[in-house]
């Protein structure tokens, strides 16, 4: 249960007051039909008119979940009242689907809630491929969710490390794709004129023995974003079985590296940066390049 006070800066209404601080329509309604939205400890009508430096307080109560929790090594990189910031590790998914069942981190981070009394259910805010690692930002309620899943939108920036086949001929660019699924039956996701524009940036960091390290930053989040684009445009990600012709058994050598967002309730901004993981040093210098830690 979080409480929380938004006090007026001009003449508006409750309602306007609200959503102005990121609240959303749907939980305006669950806090009205509680009771949970008041002015001077009484409850106020959404569409009330305010006048400037009066307060209004809201009690938010938190959702919970059933998820079994299971005991994990998770990887914190900060960590405040409203949310988390975890390095998630190769091979593990983030949540279990329709036709696999399995120990996943949204388990492991359950464990870590219990733990430590937080008293919400976890709010994955970007969520990572199986075999992706780095950076994810988890929220620990509902209201700094909601704030995030907008930012997500609009002004969370997520940078990515990648290793791809080849060279490319533009050592920089922005790539514009129109990506969907390629049917109901599968999550693989293929460029046709259908789908939802998917926007990527990219810059080429060092070049090795046929391979290209890449800097990218996702303008838009779609499923797989990155694989698809860079498989269509003929430089498949390593380790990518899913997206390229031949077998390969590599890692697959894609890392969230960078993160930069607007913190919920202070305002300020946070930017974390985790830099290169070992699998990729290790992969580049056994491949004839060089690192410069």
């Amino acid at each position: 249960m979080k409480t929380m006070e938004f006090i007026a800066s001009r003449n508006l209404t409750v309602l306007e007051l609200l959503k102005e601080n990121g609240l959303s329509r749907k939980l305006i309604k669950s806090m009205k039909a509680k009771g949970n939205i008041k002015k001077d400890g009484y409850i106020i009508y959404l569409q009330k008119e305010l006048v400037p430096g009066d307060k209004v307080s809201i009690t938010i109560e938190e959702d919970y979940s059933d998820i079994e929790p299971v005991m994990m090594p998770i990887d914190i990189v900060y960590e405040d009242d409203e949310l988390l910031v975890i390095n998630k590790q190769y091979g593990l998914s983030v949540m279990s689907t329709m036709n696999m069942h399995e120990i996943t981190l949204i388990n492991g981070l359950s464990y870590y809630f219990q733990e430590n009394g937080i008293l919400s259910k976890v709010h994955v805010i970007n969520r990572l491929d199986r075999n992706t690692t780095g950076l994810m930002v988890v929220s620990k309620n509902r209201y700094s969710a909601k704030k995030l899943n907008y930012a997500l939108k609009d002004s969370l920036k997520r940078r990515y490390y990648a290793i791809v086949y080849g060279i490319l001929p533009e050592k920089e660019g922005t790539v514009s794709l129109n990506i969907g699924k390629e049917s109901d039956m599968t999550v693989k996701r293929i460029v046709r004129s259908d789908g939802k524009e998917a926007i990527t940036t990219y810059k080429v960091v060092k070049e090795f023995n046929n391979y290209s390290l890449l800097d990218i930053e996702l303008l838009t989040g779609r499923t797989h974003q990155i694989r698809v684009t860079f498989s269509h445009l003929g430089f498949p990600l390593v380790g990518d079985d899913f997206y390229q012709e031949k077998e390969d058994d590599n890692m697959l050598m894609l890392h969230s590296y960078y993160l930069e967002f607007v913190h919920p309730t202070t305002g300020k901004k946070n930017i974390i940066d985790i830099g290169l993981p070992d699998r990729f040093k290790d992969f580049i210098i056994k491949n004839g390049g060089q690192v410069n830690d």
